[in-house]
């Protein structure tokens, strides 16, 4: 089984699964882990006391908020420990949905880039999008 793990500073991470749930319903193998500013335990060892409950078989798939932060570099700490953990750092609502949706076997390199692909294309500058391209109407008149 996909076992999906959202990990960020703050609500972050609990506000995406919530948005998820609200789309799809409740997916039982999608898990949160938040840190506060106030935290004693670190988010390592959080998630190893998640980990330990799933099967030894599970497919682990981790996303993190922020690349290099501290929430993400706990989660890189563990990849020698679990190396069937695939870690994806700037989750977004697109992201978490295609994964947390597919039930496809498990994730290849190239179906992981192909999400973070789809994850990009759900990031747009709307403005151009309603009002046009100003700058090209102006190089138009000239």
């Amino acid at each position: 089984m996909r076992r999906i793990l959202l990990a960020s500073h703050g609500d972050l991470a609990v506000g995406i699964h919530d948005t998820l749930k609200m789309i799809v319903g409740d997916i039982p193998h999608v898990y949160t882990l938040t840190l506060a500013r106030d935290d004693k335990q670190g988010m390592a060892d959080k998630a190893r006391e998640l980990f330990s409950t799933f099967l030894p078989d599970d497919e682990l798939v981790v996303l993190t908020d922020m690349l290099g932060s501290s929430v993400n570099n706990d989660m890189v700490s563990l990849l020698p420990e679990y190396p069937h953990m695939q870690l994806l750092s700037g989750m977004n609502m697109p992201l978490v949905l295609s994964l947390a949706t597919s039930d496809e076997p498990p994730l290849s390199t190239e179906d992981i880039s192909e999400l973070i692909g789809l994850a990009k294309d759900g990031v747009t500058y709307c403005n151009p999008l309603v009002f046009g391209n100003l700058d090209d109407e102006e190089d138009d008149d000239l």
